[in-house]
């Protein structure tokens, strides 16, 4: 398979970006491990030119993950569909395409194949709920094809609870109608067209996780089911006992410390004497922690400095952002 990946939304502020760290690794690295167990040899990347910057300085030409990583060149802000069609020189005959906002865990082997059957021109995954999602919802006939993808609809308007993930199986024809050097939203205007016109566009429902790390509660609950091991992501770290602790390579855990499971020490984090940590907490590379702090339900990106006896219960702190309190 291939894969196109698409960039975040600009108002997502550091959540919700391949870069977002889950559990003291970026986003793009967990998936790429998915999606190459899943049968992708190649990935196309297709956003901006920082998060482009960033994408290449972890993926490189994607030989360390055992897959071949190609950048499009000459990007601009033409909108999802406006990318993909610049991008079309690269793309195989169908392909994988993926927003960055949805965490999932899907069988994307199983979506191509289950859109290889249903012969559609696009099939998205969708996942139920009542969560928010950016890229709509959407209403499915008895047959399985999509009806209608509706952006931000009330709640009394709401077609069904089926959320469109952001993750699409697409046959190269479908591009033929996103127009050339303007602003094109898939959602907003390609899908629309395209179920108007009674092109093929399949919904299918994995029965696999998936949500929206797009919110510092969002983003908190994911590393919550995450240590519950409700979402099959890598944890970073050796496991103690199987006890739920993860303490990462060159951490340094002082004297009289309490490790409350579930919880996650980063690489080379320093804990001290006498603090409590945890339940719910992951501590970032290089973390330092003053003596006899107290840390429970909390995520603290690498590098970040806690002072001698301080409380934090409940935050949230997301990549690009100084302090995102999560409601928990």
């Amino acid at each position: 398979m291939q894969a196109l990946l698409l960039g975040a939304n600009p108002a997502a502020d550091g959540l919700g970006a391949w870069t977002t760290p889950i559990v003291n690794l970026p986003w793009i690295e967990h998936w790429v491990t998915l999606g190459r167990d899943q049968g992708v040899q190649e990935i196309v990347v297709a956003v901006g030119r920082q998060d482009q910057e960033d994408l290449a300085e972890l993926l490189g030409d994607g030989s360390r993950f055992g897959v071949r990583v190609v950048y499009q060149t000459g990007w601009e802000q033409f909108g999802s569909a406006g990318t993909i069609k610049l991008a079309e020189p690269l793309l195989q005959d169908r392909f994988v395409v993926l927003h960055p906002a949805a965490v999932h865990a899907f069988r994307l082997d199983q979506a191509m194949a289950y859109h290889d059957d249903r012969a559609a021109i696009v099939t998205m995954c969708l996942t139920s709920g009542r969560r928010d999602s950016p890229y709509g919802i959407v209403q499915v006939g008895s047959d399985g094809d999509v009806l209608s993808l509706v952006q931000e609809p009330s709640t009394q308007n709401a077609p069904s609870i089926l959320l469109n993930s952001g993750v699409y199986m697409m046959s190269k024809s479908a591009l033929s109608l996103i127009p050339v050097g303007r602003h094109v939203s898939l959602e907003n205007e390609t899908f629309p067209l395209l179920i108007g016109n009674g092109s093929k566009i399949s919904g299918y429902i994995p029965d696999n996780f998936c949500t929206f790390a797009t919110m510092p509660e969002s983003y908190a609950q994911l590393h919550w089911d995450l240590l519950d091991r409700k979402l099959p992501l890598s944890i970073s770290g050796t496991e103690m006992n199987e006890q739920g602790i993860w303490i990462g390579q060159g951490a340094v855990i002082g004297k009289g410390v309490l490790l409350v499971p579930p919880v996650v020490i980063g690489e080379h984090a320093t804990i001290g004497d006498k603090s409590i940590v945890g339940p719910y907490t992951v501590i970032g590379s290089r973390c330092e922690i003053g003596r006899e702090a107290r840390i429970a339900r909390t995520i603290l990106p690498s590098r970040s400095v806690v002072g001698d006896s301080s409380l934090l219960n409940g935050y949230a702190f997301g990549l690009g952002t100084t302090v995102a309190e999560a409601a928990l």
